[in-house]
């Protein structure tokens, strides 16, 4: 999984990272996967997963400037995102991972597999 290989609970690619990230520091440049006739390539995260990916959503949030969801299985409006708590947030996070598919830093996630 894209997820499990690149420390990144969410799955989200480069393009997306650089809106909020730091690269070489918060993260490298992972595998690449189509979209179309398109090339993007996951973000491979440096650090605390969960941190970093808290970081990206809190500058960014869950949709596009044009108000399209980055994920199609999870879209939280921005003022309830920022009222969450830390483990809310992760919570959040691991269920968007559940949603990907990932297994491999369940341990990161307490919740995971008992929300929906």
């Amino acid at each position: 999984m894209r997820t499990d290989k690149h420390r990144n609970p969410t799955a989200f690619d480069t393009d997306v990272a650089a809106l909020a990230l730091k690269p070489a520091v918060e993260y490298n440049q992972g595998d690449p996967f189509q979209i179309g006739n398109k090339t993007y390539y996951t973000a491979s995260l440096i650090g605390n997963p969960i941190a970093v990916t808290i970081k990206l959503i809190d500058t960014i949030g869950f949709t596009t400037k044009r108000g399209n969801p980055r994920w199609t299985h999870t879209n939280i409006p921005k003022f309830i995102w920022d009222r969450l708590s830390y483990e809310d947030k992760r919570d959040v996070i691991g269920l968007m991972y559940q949603r990907e598919g990932g297994t491999d830093m369940r341990v990161l996630f307490p919740n995971y597999g008992k929300l929906s």
